[in-house]
């Protein structure tokens, strides 16, 4: 994502600065501050994903990057300053799975059950909830199966240490 710069939403990707908390051989984690992205919503508001996450984690987020093609996991060092860049095309594949087949899967079962009565039809929507979830957690966990139009994010670039001593009082 070389078109990707610091703090800016590019056509096709979004960004997000924050600090590498671990590094793995193929990919380090960076520790987002979730509150800085909530600030910018337009929603923020209406919606309730900010407070609870300031409640559970208290405003951090932890994101899986891989290299990038302006920087790669072996140039970077617990607690640099890193960009990460996400394609839109994830986040919205994401989010169509995560809201999507949950509501799909249930909605299906339920009109499976229809004309069995309303009792049944209500059991069948719980049940095919829980059997959704059940599904994107084995999504989740499984190494081998990879969704497509889902990529993980990538590292764009390193954010210099600031150099407020270097610089000269008049």
């Amino acid at each position: 994502c070389g078109a990707c710069t610091e703090g800016r939403r590019v056509m096709g990707w979004l960004t997000e600065t924050g600090r590498v908390v671990a590094i793995e051989a193929d990919a380090v984690w960076v520790e987002a501050d979730r509150s800085s992205a909530c600030g910018k919503c337009a929603a923020r508001a209406g919606c309730g994903h900010g407070a609870l996450a300031a409640l559970l984690q208290q405003g951090k987020g932890r994101v899986r990057a891989i290299s990038g093609a302006d920087l790669t996991v072996a140039q970077c060092e617990l607690g640099d300053e890193v960009t990460i860049c996400i394609p839109e095309a994830t986040l919205l594949s994401g989010t169509l799975l995560i809201y999507g087949l949950p509501l799909l899967l249930a909605t299906g079962a339920a009109l499976l059950f229809a004309g069995s009565g309303d009792l049944a039809s209500a059991l069948a929507f719980c049940l095919g909830l829980l059997g959704s979830f059940a599904i994107l957690r084995w999504l989740s966990t499984s190494a081998a199966m990879t969704l497509p139009g889902v990529t993980e994010p990538t590292l764009s670039a390193k954010q210099l240490p600031s150099s407020s001593g270097l610089l000269a009082k008049s």
